[in-house]
């Protein structure tokens, strides 16, 4: 915030009161501090009454500025500051970026081994657990878990008055899941997603109140309905709700330690759908998302995260038109512009740098690859690139590096011995690669097992079955339980040799 004669320097939030912090002094007057919600535009003349007007009494050189941070049913840790003094404006929007006892639960980040990750799939947690992973990341879906009315098997949650239900009978599956791992010391992060049809179709009477409604179909996942009252408070219950439910001291449902807020927002047409719109307005949009989903799982937990999901498109789009896909390096700069100007907070970064062409394995040989900010793609070839320009001042928070981690991303075989030979080698070698970035924490792969629904591709561990069970495991399999182990630098070097080596890149167009 910018100072002046006098003007809002810091907002805090505590338990029961929002702190509005100013430099001063104030001339005699009234201030009018207004609590607008986070989808009003900040430049209009707020409709709603002031939360405080009156005169505020210099303290030493500044001032503070004491609100209620519960007012008519609403909790004002979400809103965005308007205020204006005796002589006119003096800040807004701007957002509380300090939290004093905010959160239920005060315990620290948890810390692993090792980067080794796998999205586990669901009936083979023993296996995950014997391959020695410690971080794993899961799916949920918005519209799998929210129905519209209270029944026998939901629990309930409160949003500024209104009840929202949840159905606990379907989130057993996942309860059971998050505490067998996180109970054997996993690092669990959560991916947030908000699709019409993802393990069940959304129930009919949700559809409305949860899909955006620019939702076009021809994309897979919607974006989050955020800049309505109806649909933010739906968003921020959701995300209330499990951030509650999974950060619990006891671990009664397993523990959950990150939430990623929707999936690969730059290639927003395919993964994360609002129509067609510019990259600064979906921008807009989704910088609301992401602000309220770590306003809602900071009151679950002070080290709870909230990350921003990339693909490797970086300086390029996923698709030409620049209404529905958008380039990864823009979509930061966008949202770093935005949470500065409104109050910084530590958003953090789930990135994917899968290969080039997503059937090709063999990374070292991605040919629009480069070692520079302005490369069309970051992949493992040039990963290196990503820390370093989040480790730019401009990107900074409290002069450390944002956390990152690597949620998705994968080695596709082609159901040949060689291709599964050049898989085995590109997740060592990417491994490797992880591990001179030492700002990445965790590396994800995708996938446990073949799934027949993706697109062709063959990215796991386990060969299927045309029932889509596993049933062999790949050479990669035995790569990925050794790399960190006393075996890690054999591994290694075994792969090193597949660096002279290029796959036949022949045949139909890219997939991504």
């Amino acid at each position: 915030m910018e100072k002046g004669p006098h003007t809002i320097t810091g907002i805090e939030a505590t338990a029961d009161t929002i702190k509005l912090h100013g430099l001063g002094p104030l001339p005699d007057g009234e201030v009018r501090v207004w609590a607008l919600p986070p989808y009003a535009n900040g430049d209009a003349q707020p409709e709603s009454e002031p939360v405080f007007t009156g005169p505020v009494a210099p303290q030493g050189a500044g001032f503070t500025i004491n609100v209620s941070r519960f007012h008519q049913n609403r909790d004002l840790l979400y809103a965005a500051f308007r205020v204006e003094g005796p002589t006119g404006p003096m800040a807004g929007p701007r957002y509380a970026t300090t939290l004093t006892n905010v959160a239920r639960s005060d315990y620290p980040y948890p810390t692993a081994d090792t980067i080794k990750g796998l999205q586990v799939r669901e009936n083979m947690v023993d296996d995950a657990l014997a391959l020695g992973v410690q971080h794993a990341a899961i799916n949920l879906n918005q519209g799998d878990v929210m129905v519209p009315e209270e029944d026998s098997g939901t629990a309930s949650w409160e949003v500024d008055g209104e009840v929202f239900y949840f159905d606990e009978l379907f989130l057993a599956r996942y309860d059971a899941l998050f505490r067998k791992l996180s109970d054997n010391g996993v690092v669990l992060t959560m991916i947030l997603l908000n699709s019409p049809n993802w393990r069940r179709p959304i129930h009919p009477d949700m559809e409305r109140r949860l899909l955006h409604p620019n939702y076009d179909r021809e994309g897979f996942i919607s974006a989050f309905r955020v800049m309505d009252a109806e649909g933010w408070r739906a968003y921020r219950a959701f995300v209330e709700f499990v951030a509650d439910r999974y950060t619990r001291e006891d671990r009664a449902f397993g523990r959950i330690s990150g939430f990623v807020v929707g999936n690969e927002v730059d290639s927003q047409w395919v993964w994360s759908n609002a129509g067609e719109m510019p990259a600064e307005a979906f921008m807009r949009e989704y910088s609301v998302a992401l602000r309220t989903a770590w306003y809602a799982v900071q009151k679950a937990c002070s080290s709870a995260r909230a990350y921003i999901s990339l693909d490797h498109m970086w300086t390029i789009p996923h698709l030409p038109d620049p209404l529905r896909t958008y380039p990864a390096r823009k979509c930061l700069e966008l949202l770093n512009e935005i949470a500065v100007a409104e109050g910084n907070y530590p958003w953090a970064v789930a990135f994917h740098p899968y290969p080039e062409d997503l059937r090709f394995p063999d990374f070292w040989n991605d040919p629009t690859v480069r070692d520079d900010f302005d490369t069309p793609r970051i992949s493992f070839k040039n990963l290196e690139q990503l820390p370093r320009f989040l480790r730019q001042d401009a990107f900074l928070y409290n002069g450390a590096c944002r956390p990152i981690i690597l949620s998705e991303q994968g080695f596709n075989s082609l159901e040949t011995e060689e291709s599964e030979a050049f898989q085995a080698a590109a997740y060592a070698l990417a491994y490797r690669k992880v591990l001179e970035c030492p700002e990445i924490e965790s590396f994800i792969l995708h996938a446990h097992a073949d799934n027949l629904q993706e697109f062709g591709l063959h990215l796991g561990l386990w060969r299927v079955d045309e029932n889509n069970e596993p049933v062999s495991k790949k050479p990669v399999y035995d790569v990925f339980r050794d790399i960190d182990g006393s075996n890690g630098d054999a591994v290694y070097e075994a792969a090193l040799p597949f660096l002279e080596r290029k796959m036949d890149r022949s045949g139909e167009a890219k997939l991504f």
